[in-house]
């Protein structure tokens, strides 16, 4: 291909496939609100509250109690403007565009996708459901086919859809995921196309796609002990009256809860995952208990001697009288005196790879404004829901041309019990 004048509207239709394809994660995390923002000039703080399903609780008999439905509601923020900012010159400009693609747009896209992928992933701390492999010690290690498994049935049991189920792992993770599952009874292709690739590949296990992923956290949990109690008392957080970041408040209020505890021994990191004895899961739909503990993510950091513990999803038990209840969580609010227990080892280092139904997160990008004065070039284009503006601008200071790449974008957690971690320890030798 010839040498041509590379203009802002070639880089960004060329940047647009890469941003979109770049990352597995964030190619396959839901899209379907971006049509709910305007599609020019659009600012940071537009926002729409986005209604999460009712829980209408089912009567028996003839008789009717009409019940008062409670709407809830995420709120779906245009919080993030990402930017890669170079400069050309105007040799530069007249590569080939292959050239100039691998050179410049390749590495500028996949920095600012891996971006936005670990802002989804510092989201994705909200996550409560955890699924562990441990030796005969009870320290984490690397997940089998059985863990995998495990997760997929938490999903299952949190009635997330079967269909476009993910899992993104850490490349370690991968590699001792695909070590792991080399002697299972497979179909041979399957087999023959992971000893080729050493990656996981899919459909297997119920998962529609394995994403080897860079991005994914690596953790390290808190150094509470487990000898504090519950006090009995919890207290649902609204809207308007948490105290959780901003960033993370967005995405969960109001499905969070306050647990009054004992002084607790040690402390207690975001997305650290506990238990309380005798408060355990149910089903969502028919409210009866799964008899297994419910997992409560941790939403703010505690500090030892606190006396209480932010949590996810919010403590929901029956009511009163013992009859089922709107958005019924647990079998029973906890007792005072009632053991808090850390699902891992204090002090474990982890990679928190996870599985997701693609609906659990949605990803909106929106159209920045066309700016004229002062700009030498402009491009914007749109690609299957995802925007991206090239802009380029004269510096007179030092007679320069300069180039950036923009992409403002939202990112909510709509679903947090469709997402499932499943950690791997990091060897500190």
């Amino acid at each position: 291909m010839a040498n041509q004048l590379i203009n802002d509207m070639i880089i960004t239709k060329r940047a647009l496939p890469l941003f979109r394809d770049t990352n597995g994660f964030i190619k396959n995390v839901d899209r379907s609100y971006d049509s709910y923002f305007g599609k020019s000039g659009a600012k940071i703080g537009a926002s729409v509250n986005v209604r999460l399903p009712n829980d209408p609780v089912v009567g028996d008999g003839a008789t009717v109690s009409p019940q008062l439905i409670t709407e809830r509601s995420v709120p779906l923020t245009i919080a993030y403007r990402k930017h890669v900012s170079l400069s050309f010159d105007t040799q530069e400009r007249t590569l080939n565009i292959d050239d100039f693609s691998g050179r410049y747009i390749e590495p500028s896209v996949n920095n600012l996708t891996g971006t936005v992928a670990n802002i989804a992933m510092q989201l994705a701390l909200g996550a409560a459901n955890m699924v562990r492999n441990t030796d005969a010690s009870g320290n984490t290690i690397a997940p089998d086919s059985s863990t995998w498994l495990q997760a997929k049935a938490k999903l299952t049991k949190q009635h997330a859809p079967t269909m476009d189920r993910f899992a993104v792992l850490d490349p370690d993770t991968d590699a001792n995921t695909v070590s792991g599952l080399m002697g299972l009874f497979n179909p041979q292709a399957k087999i023959g196309d992971q000893t080729t690739t050493g990656s996981m590949q899919a459909p297997l296990l119920g998962v529609k796609e394995w994403i080897s992923d860079q991005t994914c956290l690596v953790t390290t949990t808190g150094t509470f002990d487990g000898t504090a109690t519950a006090t009995g008392v919890v207290t649902n957080l609204t809207q308007s009256g948490n105290t959780i970041p901003s960033q993370i408040s967005q995405i969960y209020a109001p499905q969070q809860s306050v647990i009054g505890t004992s002084a607790i021994v040690g402390t207690l990191n975001v997305g650290d995952v506990i238990t309380i004895a005798g408060v355990n899961q149910v089903n969502r739909v028919t409210k009866a208990s799964y008899g297994t503990p419910m997992q409560f993510v941790v939403q703010q950091a505690a500090v030892a001697g606190a006396t209480s513990i932010v949590v996810s999803p919010a403590l929901v038990g029956p009511n009163s009288d013992g009859s089922q209840a709107q958005f019924q969580t647990v079998d029973a609010t906890p007792t005072a005196d009632a053991n808090i227990t850390l699902v891992g080892k204090p002090g474990e280092t982890i990679r928190r790879n996870m599985i997701f139904n693609k609906k659990a997160m949605t990803l909106v990008t929106v159209d920045l404004m066309e700016v004229n004065k002062g700009v030498v070039d402009c491009g914007m284009a749109n690609l299957d829901g995802i925007s991206m503006r090239t802009l380029t601008y004269y510096n007179g200071t030092d007679d320069s041309l300069g180039t950036r790449l923009d992409v403002l974008f939202g990112i909510g957690v709509l679903r947090p019990e469709w997402i499932c971690i499943v950690p791997d320890i990091v060897d500190a030798g």
